[in-house]
């Protein structure tokens, strides 16, 4: 198996990746469709996520932990990936058929028919997608070229078959279609790895598990995937189209900052099964440290340069989009946070009370700010909602981290570095000020933003990566 550092670069790689391919594509694809057919095709595939999130319940952050667990042992990894898969498929069957069900019954869904049967296949075959395994046995390499791969046979496809707004059923069959490759190509390969046995499937040896981290997934998603439905319910596909613009805007960001997060899980539950608690307070520190120097210059460049990025990368008509990008900017941070806790530790470790208790609070925060502030602020009110519940969640994990795994997040970090990030506003709103133009007012933006983040984690606050960083590029210029 790779090493942490190896799987770190290769993740590195598509994070980079992963942010470069949705800016090929979604300045297209809003350009071409326009913010009601973007807001439309959101507002089902919200619908398709909700009977995919049944479908696969807690597998997906189960099967990392456990397979990490076992990935030394041939008997023991058969065993358990045949049972995660084989209960994710007796889900899918049956989320399936209530789909079809739905599709055909439910009168406010008859405008949605095509896009909903076409959802049938990414609901179908998203759990055959089995990233978990490939995660928990630490083949980020793979994962990495794989994805690189499948992706660039999207954006051609995009460009080759999606053209005016009459397309969007072929763009959301395009986006499925990926679902489904990697869903062959993952099967194919992880025959080298495990076999799948029907004999070993016993659907109690996980049930509690599953269901736990079932738990936690479904009601995250009533204030992320719910906030979706509930705005096209109340407020109509163009407000969902401002939205779901926002939150995509801000995914492509957040991106960047899950490399390290996504590859430390199975390594971190392989620190809490051996007991080694000053290597995973370690490991918590340089992540949060990490964190909180890379985050506060993005999210003070993204609040002041919202109306110019918005319009770089979803055009013209998505100008409602901006007060909603500016909310959620501030979930780099909170999300980020989140990751830390609750995807690398709380979930690693086997206490599923904690699950419980984070999930609920978030769940209770987004459903009742959805329904006070969403139907009449729009999509600044789903903004609102999400942000808090995000808000609500952190909290009460870094409490439950410190209650149940003795480990704390050291706050003095958090505050010596956000209080050297507030020399990042003297630059920003200079330049707020005084430059009218959108494109040289983001330019000099970021290139001030760039500098002092050198400056400031070489100088005055000296970060050792940002150092060898800064370090290595002076060495290549000469």
């Amino acid at each position: 198996m790779a090493s942490v550092k190896k799987n770190f670069e290769y993740n590195l790689v598509l994070t980079f990746f992963g942010y470069i391919f949705p800016l090929i594509t979604f300045p297209y694809i809003t350009r071409v469709l326009g913010v009601e057919k973007i807001g439309a095709c959101n507002f089902v595939d919200s619908i398709i996520n909700y009977f995919v999130l049944f479908s696969l319940l807690g597998v997906g952050s189960l099967g990392v932990r456990e397979i990490a667990r076992c990935k030394d042992n041939d008997k023991q990894r058969d065993i358990v990936f045949s049972n995660l898969l084989l209960f994710n498929m007796v889900m899918t069957i049956l989320s399936i058929t209530i789909l079809i069900i739905c599709t055909y019954t439910i009168s406010a869904l008859h405008p949605y028919k095509g896009f909903l049967l076409i959802g049938i296949f990414k609901l179908l075959f998203t759990p055959l997608t089995i990233e978990w395994f490939f995660q928990g046995i630490q083949v980020f390499k793979y994962i990495t070229v794989r994805t690189i791969i499948v992706r660039i046979i999207y954006i051609a496809s995009l460009f080759i078959f999606v053209h005016n707004e009459s397309d969007v059923y072929t763009y959301y069959l395009l986006t499925v279609m990926t679902i489904m490759l990697n869903a062959i190509l993952n099967l194919s390969y992880s025959r080298h790895f495990v076999k799948l046995s029907f004999r070993c499937f016993n659907p109690s040896l996980f049930f509690v598990p599953i269901i736990v981290f079932g738990y936690y997934r479904i009601l995250t998603s009533l204030y992320t995937t719910f906030n979706t439905f509930y705005l096209g319910i109340t407020n109509g596909d163009e407000e969902v189209g401002f939205f779901t613009t926002a939150t995509k805007i801000n995914s492509i960001i957040i991106s960047i900052f899950t490399a390290f997060t996504t590859v430390m899980v199975p390594r971190v539950a392989e620190m809490l099964q051996e007991g080694k608690k000053e290597d995973l307070k370690i490991i918590a520190d340089k992540t949060f440290s990490l964190l909180t120097i890379m985050a506060m210059p993005v999210i003070f460049l993204c609040f002041f340069c919202a109306e110019q990025i918005v319009q770089i990368i979803a055009g013209a008509g998505f100008e409602g989009s901006v007060p909603a990008f500016r909310i959620v900017i501030a979930l780099i941070m909170i999300i980020g946070i989140e990751q830390i806790v609750i995807q690398q530790f709380l979930m690693a470790s086997k206490n599923n009370k904690t699950i419980f208790i984070v999930s609920s609070v978030g769940a209770s925060i987004g459903l009742t700010v959805n329904f006070i502030a969403t139907p009449t602020l729009g999509a600044i009110g789903s903004s609102i909602a999400w942000a808090l519940s995000e808000l609500g969640v952190m909290i009460v994990g870094l409490i439950l981290l410190e209650r149940t795994m003795k480990l704390t997040l050291s706050i003095n970090t958090f505050l010596n570095n956000v209080i050297w990030s507030l020399l990042y506003l003297i630059p920003l709103v200079f330049i707020h000020v005084y430059i009218n133009n959108m494109m040289y007012n983001l330019f000099l933006s970021i290139i001030s933003v760039l500098l002092l983040f050198f400056v400031i984690n070489c100088c005055f606050n000296p970060q050792k990566m940002i150092i060898d960083i800064a370090s290595k590029l002076l060495l290549r210029k000469k």
